[in-house]
Protein backbone atom coordinates (compact mmCIF):
# COMPACT_ATOMS: atom_id res chain seq x y z
CA UNK A 1 0.00 0.00 0.00
CA UNK A 2 1.03 3.65 -0.87
CA UNK A 3 0.06 6.57 1.26
CA UNK A 4 0.28 10.40 1.24
CA UNK A 5 2.21 11.97 4.14
CA UNK A 6 0.80 15.13 5.12
CA UNK A 7 3.25 17.65 7.07
CA UNK A 8 2.22 21.10 8.88
CA UNK A 9 5.22 23.04 9.48
CA UNK A 10 4.06 25.21 12.14
CA UNK A 11 5.79 27.53 14.98
CA UNK A 12 6.16 25.39 17.96
CA UNK A 13 3.57 27.11 19.90
CA UNK A 14 0.88 26.18 17.37
CA UNK A 15 2.13 22.46 17.33
CA UNK A 16 0.19 20.71 19.24
CA UNK A 17 -2.72 22.91 17.79
CA UNK A 18 -1.98 21.92 14.69
CA UNK A 19 -1.44 17.68 16.33
CA UNK A 20 -4.63 18.28 17.39
CA UNK A 21 -6.22 19.29 13.86
CA UNK A 22 -4.15 16.69 11.97
CA UNK A 23 -5.76 13.73 14.10
CA UNK A 24 -9.54 15.48 14.56
CA UNK A 25 -9.27 14.69 10.56
CA UNK A 26 -7.75 12.03 9.87
CA UNK A 27 -8.36 9.93 12.80
CA UNK A 28 -4.86 8.62 13.12
CA UNK A 29 -1.77 8.80 15.33
CA UNK A 30 0.58 12.49 14.81
CA UNK A 31 3.93 13.01 15.40
CA UNK A 32 5.48 16.02 16.47
CA UNK A 33 9.24 16.63 15.69
CA UNK A 34 10.11 19.79 17.63
CA UNK A 35 13.42 21.45 17.26
CA UNK A 36 16.13 21.09 19.89
CA UNK A 37 19.62 22.45 21.40
CA UNK A 38 21.96 20.28 23.00
CA UNK A 39 25.14 21.36 25.13
CA UNK A 40 27.04 18.55 24.59
CA UNK A 41 27.39 14.84 23.23
CA UNK A 42 26.15 14.12 26.97
CA UNK A 43 23.39 16.78 27.59
CA UNK A 44 20.00 16.54 28.02
CA UNK A 45 17.96 17.84 24.89
CA UNK A 46 16.22 20.90 24.89
CA UNK A 47 13.34 21.86 22.89
CA UNK A 48 13.31 25.21 21.39
CA UNK A 49 10.24 27.30 22.34
CA UNK A 50 10.55 29.42 19.00
CA UNK A 51 11.53 27.95 15.69
CA UNK A 52 9.48 25.09 13.58
CA UNK A 53 7.83 22.04 14.33
CA UNK A 54 6.76 19.44 11.98
CA UNK A 55 3.41 18.04 12.48
CA UNK A 56 3.29 14.93 10.56
CA UNK A 57 0.57 11.89 9.88
CA UNK A 58 0.17 9.16 6.67
CA UNK A 59 -3.06 8.76 5.09
CA UNK A 60 -3.31 5.48 2.62
CA UNK A 61 -3.26 6.75 -1.09
CA UNK A 62 -6.71 6.21 -2.02
CA UNK A 63 -10.25 8.15 -2.75
CA UNK A 64 -10.70 8.18 1.11
CA UNK A 65 -7.38 8.95 1.92
CA UNK A 66 -7.08 11.62 -0.32
CA UNK A 67 -10.40 13.19 0.84
CA UNK A 68 -8.91 13.16 4.38
CA UNK A 69 -5.96 14.71 3.28
CA UNK A 70 -8.31 17.61 2.05
CA UNK A 71 -10.15 18.04 4.93
CA UNK A 72 -7.20 18.30 6.64
CA UNK A 73 -5.59 20.90 4.53
CA UNK A 74 -8.58 22.91 4.22
CA UNK A 75 -9.15 22.81 8.24
CA UNK A 76 -5.72 24.05 8.54
CA UNK A 77 -6.92 26.94 6.52
CA UNK A 78 -9.44 28.04 8.33
CA UNK A 79 -6.99 27.81 11.37
CA UNK A 80 -4.61 30.12 9.57
CA UNK A 81 -1.90 27.52 9.56
CA UNK A 82 -1.93 26.35 5.89
CA UNK A 83 1.10 28.54 4.73
CA UNK A 84 3.79 25.55 5.98
CA UNK A 85 1.31 22.40 4.46
CA UNK A 86 2.53 19.91 2.42
CA UNK A 87 1.65 16.47 0.73
CA UNK A 88 3.83 14.22 -0.55
CA UNK A 89 3.14 10.26 -1.91
CA UNK A 90 5.29 7.70 0.07
CA UNK A 91 5.09 3.93 -0.87
CA UNK A 92 5.12 1.91 2.31
CA UNK A 93 8.75 0.01 1.65
CA UNK A 94 10.01 3.79 1.33
CA UNK A 95 9.21 4.24 5.42
CA UNK A 96 8.78 0.81 6.28
CA UNK A 97 12.05 -1.12 5.00
CA UNK A 98 14.91 1.66 3.86
CA UNK A 99 15.94 2.08 6.90
CA UNK A 100 17.48 -0.81 6.70
CA UNK A 101 19.48 -0.27 3.74
CA UNK A 102 21.69 1.38 6.07
CA UNK A 103 22.89 -1.86 8.36
CA UNK A 104 25.28 -3.86 6.94
CA UNK A 105 27.37 -6.73 7.79
CA UNK A 106 30.18 -5.88 10.31
CA UNK A 107 33.30 -7.52 11.68
CA UNK A 108 34.74 -6.79 15.33
CA UNK A 109 38.36 -7.94 16.74
CA UNK A 110 39.28 -10.95 15.47
CA UNK A 111 36.13 -13.33 15.60
CA UNK A 112 32.87 -11.07 16.04
CA UNK A 113 30.75 -10.55 13.18
CA UNK A 114 27.53 -8.77 13.43
CA UNK A 115 24.94 -9.74 10.72
CA UNK A 116 21.61 -8.14 10.63
CA UNK A 117 18.53 -10.21 10.74
CA UNK A 118 17.41 -9.18 7.21
CA UNK A 119 20.93 -9.79 5.75
CA UNK A 120 22.78 -13.65 4.46
CA UNK A 121 26.18 -14.14 5.92
CA UNK A 122 28.38 -16.99 5.05
CA UNK A 123 30.09 -17.60 8.24
CA UNK A 124 33.54 -19.13 8.91
CA UNK A 125 34.66 -21.99 10.39
CA UNK A 126 35.75 -19.63 13.58
CA UNK A 127 33.39 -16.35 13.60
CA UNK A 128 31.31 -15.51 15.96
CA UNK A 129 28.45 -14.53 14.43
CA UNK A 130 25.91 -12.44 15.95
CA UNK A 131 22.26 -11.96 14.10
CA UNK A 132 20.74 -8.72 15.28
CA UNK A 133 17.31 -6.77 14.93
CA UNK A 134 18.36 -2.93 16.54
CA UNK A 135 14.00 -2.36 16.27
CA UNK A 136 14.32 0.44 18.35
CA UNK A 137 16.66 0.00 20.46
CA UNK A 138 20.15 0.89 20.91
CA UNK A 139 22.84 -0.78 19.52
CA UNK A 140 24.01 -2.17 16.30
CA UNK A 141 27.91 -2.18 16.39
CA UNK A 142 28.36 0.90 13.90
CA UNK A 143 28.41 3.29 16.84
CA UNK A 144 32.24 3.81 18.06
CA UNK A 145 31.02 2.50 21.84
CA UNK A 146 29.25 -0.13 20.46
CA UNK A 147 32.28 -1.33 18.43
CA UNK A 148 34.98 -0.78 21.21
CA UNK A 149 32.94 -2.60 23.88
CA UNK A 150 32.59 -5.68 21.62
CA UNK A 151 36.21 -5.88 21.35
CA UNK A 152 36.84 -5.36 24.58
CA UNK A 153 34.56 -8.31 25.13
CA UNK A 154 36.10 -10.55 23.19
CA UNK A 155 39.34 -10.27 24.63
CA UNK A 156 37.75 -10.33 28.64
CA UNK A 157 35.19 -13.15 27.62
CA UNK A 158 36.26 -16.75 28.95
CA UNK A 159 33.98 -19.74 28.94
CA UNK A 160 31.86 -20.41 31.75
CA UNK A 161 32.55 -16.78 33.25
CA UNK A 162 29.66 -14.38 34.23
CA UNK A 163 28.10 -11.12 32.76
CA UNK A 164 26.16 -8.46 33.19
CA UNK A 165 25.47 -5.32 30.70
CA UNK A 166 23.90 -2.51 31.76
CA UNK A 167 21.87 -0.50 29.74
CA UNK A 168 21.60 -3.27 27.19
CA UNK A 169 19.93 -1.76 24.88
CA UNK A 170 19.78 -4.24 21.78
CA UNK A 171 21.06 -7.00 23.37
CA UNK A 172 24.14 -7.08 21.01
CA UNK A 173 26.49 -6.99 24.19
CA UNK A 174 24.93 -9.43 26.26
CA UNK A 175 24.65 -11.98 23.33
CA UNK A 176 28.06 -11.28 21.96
CA UNK A 177 29.09 -12.02 25.99
CA UNK A 178 27.12 -15.31 25.30
CA UNK A 179 28.49 -16.57 21.96
CA UNK A 180 31.96 -16.19 23.66
CA UNK A 181 31.22 -18.32 25.94
CA UNK A 182 30.10 -16.73 29.17
CA UNK A 183 28.19 -19.32 31.16
CA UNK A 184 25.46 -16.86 32.55
CA UNK A 185 24.47 -13.10 30.90
CA UNK A 186 22.33 -10.76 32.99
CA UNK A 187 20.96 -7.96 31.22
CA UNK A 188 19.46 -4.78 32.47
CA UNK A 189 17.85 -1.38 30.99
CA UNK A 190 15.61 1.25 32.23
CA UNK A 191 13.50 0.99 28.82
CA UNK A 192 11.11 -2.01 28.48
CA UNK A 193 11.37 -1.86 24.80
CA UNK A 194 14.67 -2.29 25.29
CA UNK A 195 14.54 -4.82 27.49
CA UNK A 196 12.06 -6.95 25.18
CA UNK A 197 14.32 -6.23 22.03
CA UNK A 198 17.23 -7.90 23.92
CA UNK A 199 14.87 -10.78 24.61
CA UNK A 200 14.40 -11.14 20.44
CA UNK A 201 17.35 -10.97 19.59
CA UNK A 202 18.62 -13.40 22.40
CA UNK A 203 16.23 -15.87 21.24
CA UNK A 204 17.20 -15.34 17.71
CA UNK A 205 20.94 -16.50 18.36
CA UNK A 206 19.66 -19.30 20.09
CA UNK A 207 21.08 -17.89 23.85
CA UNK A 208 17.39 -17.35 25.93
CA UNK A 209 18.98 -20.18 28.30
CA UNK A 210 22.12 -18.24 28.88
CA UNK A 211 20.81 -14.18 28.74
CA UNK A 212 18.59 -12.77 31.24
CA UNK A 213 16.82 -9.42 30.54
CA UNK A 214 14.97 -7.63 32.84
CA UNK A 215 13.92 -3.83 33.38
CA UNK A 216 16.27 -1.92 35.98
CA UNK A 217 19.94 -0.54 36.47
CA UNK A 218 22.45 -0.97 38.82
CA UNK A 219 22.77 -0.11 42.42
CA UNK A 220 19.13 0.04 43.87
CA UNK A 221 17.38 -0.66 40.47
CA UNK A 222 19.47 -4.29 39.87
CA UNK A 223 16.32 -6.47 38.70
CA UNK A 224 18.61 -9.70 39.94
CA UNK A 225 20.49 -10.50 43.07
CA UNK A 226 24.57 -9.72 42.25
CA UNK A 227 25.26 -10.05 46.49
CA UNK A 228 25.82 -13.51 45.84
CA UNK A 229 29.04 -13.92 43.51
CA UNK A 230 30.41 -11.30 41.79
CA UNK A 231 30.73 -11.15 37.95
CA UNK A 232 33.83 -11.50 36.24
CA UNK A 233 32.85 -9.06 33.67
CA UNK A 234 30.41 -5.77 34.14
CA UNK A 235 29.93 -4.08 30.96
CA UNK A 236 27.80 -0.48 30.78
CA UNK A 237 28.04 1.32 27.25
CA UNK A 238 25.95 4.67 28.34
CA UNK A 239 27.04 7.92 29.02
CA UNK A 240 30.02 9.05 31.55
CA UNK A 241 27.11 11.26 33.98
CA UNK A 242 25.42 7.94 34.64
CA UNK A 243 28.60 5.78 35.18
CA UNK A 244 30.08 8.03 37.55
CA UNK A 245 27.04 8.05 39.69
CA UNK A 246 26.61 4.44 39.14
CA UNK A 247 30.57 3.35 39.75
CA UNK A 248 30.24 2.07 43.13
CA UNK A 249 27.52 -0.32 42.36
CA UNK A 250 29.30 -1.64 39.27
CA UNK A 251 32.55 -1.72 41.00
CA UNK A 252 30.71 -3.66 43.72
CA UNK A 253 28.70 -6.07 41.56
CA UNK A 254 32.69 -7.34 40.29
CA UNK A 255 34.42 -10.24 41.43
CA UNK A 256 37.82 -10.14 42.50
CA UNK A 257 39.58 -9.19 39.92
CA UNK A 258 36.50 -8.97 37.80
CA UNK A 259 36.77 -6.42 34.79
CA UNK A 260 34.72 -3.86 34.24
CA UNK A 261 34.21 -2.36 30.63
CA UNK A 262 32.15 1.32 30.42
CA UNK A 263 31.59 3.21 27.38
CA UNK A 264 29.83 6.59 25.85
CA UNK A 265 32.09 8.06 28.08
CA UNK A 266 32.83 11.84 26.04
CA UNK A 267 36.93 12.97 25.87
CA UNK A 268 36.69 15.44 28.07
CA UNK A 269 34.77 13.78 30.76
CA UNK A 270 37.56 10.59 30.59
CA UNK A 271 39.71 11.62 33.42
CA UNK A 272 36.49 12.37 35.85
CA UNK A 273 35.17 8.65 35.01
CA UNK A 274 38.57 7.20 35.56
CA UNK A 275 38.42 9.02 39.08
CA UNK A 276 34.71 8.18 39.69
CA UNK A 277 36.05 4.33 39.00
CA UNK A 278 39.15 4.99 41.21
CA UNK A 279 37.24 6.17 44.32
CA UNK A 280 34.84 3.13 44.19
CA UNK A 281 37.76 0.45 44.11
CA UNK A 282 38.83 -0.21 40.56
CA UNK A 283 42.28 0.30 39.16
CA UNK A 284 42.00 1.89 35.51
CA UNK A 285 43.84 0.09 32.64
CA UNK A 286 43.36 0.91 29.52
CA UNK A 287 41.55 3.61 27.65
CA UNK A 288 41.18 3.52 24.35
CA UNK A 289 40.06 6.23 22.16
CA UNK A 290 37.38 6.10 18.93
CA UNK A 291 36.64 9.95 17.80
CA UNK A 292 35.13 11.70 20.71
CA UNK A 293 34.26 8.48 22.74
CA UNK A 294 36.31 6.69 25.01
CA UNK A 295 36.12 2.71 26.52
CA UNK A 296 37.31 2.36 29.80
CA UNK A 297 38.50 -0.98 30.87
CA UNK A 298 39.60 -1.11 34.94
CA UNK A 299 39.59 -4.36 37.74
CA UNK A 300 38.40 -4.49 40.88
CA UNK A 301 41.14 -3.81 43.09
Amino acid sequence: MNYIEITAAVPTAEAEHASEILRAHTGLDVSIVVPFTQADLESDAVLSTGGTALVRAYVADDDAGRQLAASAHDAFTRAGLSAGTTQRPVAEEDWAESWKEFFHVEHFGEHIVVVPSWRAYDAKPDDVVLTLDPGMAFGTGQHETTRMCLEALERAVRPGMRVVDVGCGSGILAIAAAKLGAHEVYAADVDPNCVRVTRENAAANAVTTVVRAEVGSAGDAWPFDVSAVGFDVVVANIIARVIIELAQPLVAALAPAGRLIVSGVIGEREQETCDALARAGARVESVRAMGDWRCIEAVRA
